[in-house]
């Protein structure tokens, strides 16, 4: 098969000077060639740029970072709300919804699958200890390798093909989460309180969003590779 394209977001570092970076965790980069994608990052533009970007993809991942602005999923800021960019915001809601309309292979993680499920229509938990504080610690200050508490996966889901139905650990480093799922979605993962962990397009394509980070587990735990293997895969197919 063809080594796809995979196209991944970035952010705009604006803490460097006198002139931002664009920035990206390097594991991500690493997950997709490792998995036999060839990443190219996307770095924050005109949400113009989405229409002509779209087509030369073989597939996209939507990467980590800060909050989406609470008024694009129909809400006022509350307590325990982080930062935003809405530039960055609006580029990937294009970008998405552009790649939805295509058909194209798609793989949110952490801040991409609130991304995802808020581009779709859906909304986000804006803090889970200030709306939940019975809910279990999902941000922990432990490395992005550590495993942090389990999730439970859907039988007959696709996250249950690729880690097996039932009981799975993972790592957690998010303060939001989403809230209610968009119509696209099913919820394909919770943990024990309730949280959302995973989301699965329901007409059966390939678009899984993913609360906590494969990306930042893989080297250690290999299993933890195949979503991306398996968005390459997808791609690997739409590209051929």
């Amino acid at each position: 098969m063809t080594a796809p394209l995979i196209g991944i977001t970035s952010f705009e570092d604006r803490s460097r000077q006198p002139a931002p970076y664009v920035s990206l965790k390097n594991s991500y980069v690493r997950a997709v060639e490792a998995a036999g994608g060839i990443p190219v990052v996307l770095p924050v533009a005109d949400k113009r740029q989405a229409r002509l970007l779209i087509p030369r993809l073989d597939g996209i991942l939507f990467s980590g970072g800060n909050d989406v602005a609470p008024w694009l999923f129909g809400q006022e800021p509350l307590p325990g709300m982080g930062s935003w960019d809405t530039l960055r915001d609006e580029w990937e809601i294009e970008l998405c919804n552009r790649a939805w309309d295509a058909r194209l292979p798609m793989l949110g993680i952490c801040r991409g699958c609130q991304l995802m499920n808020v581009a779709r229509g859906g909304t986000l938990i804006q803090d889970i200890a200030q709306s939940n504080p019975k809910a279990m610690l999902h941000n922990p200050t432990i490395p992005h390798d550590e495993l942090c508490h389990h999730i439970e996966i859907e039988k007959g889901s696709m996250l249950s093909t690729l880690f097996g139905q039932g009981a799975l650990l993972v790592n957690s480093l998010h303060h939001q989460a989403v809230g209610e799922p968009a119509e696209d979605f099913t919820v394909t993962a919770r943990s024990q309180d309730g949280i959302v962990e995973a989301l699965e397009a329901k007409d059966g394509r390939f678009a899984l969003a993913l609360q906590f980070h494969p990306e930042g587990l893989f080297l250690r735990y290999p299993a933890f590779l195949a979503p991306f293997k398996a968005l390459v895969d997808a791609a690997s197919r739409r590209a051929d």
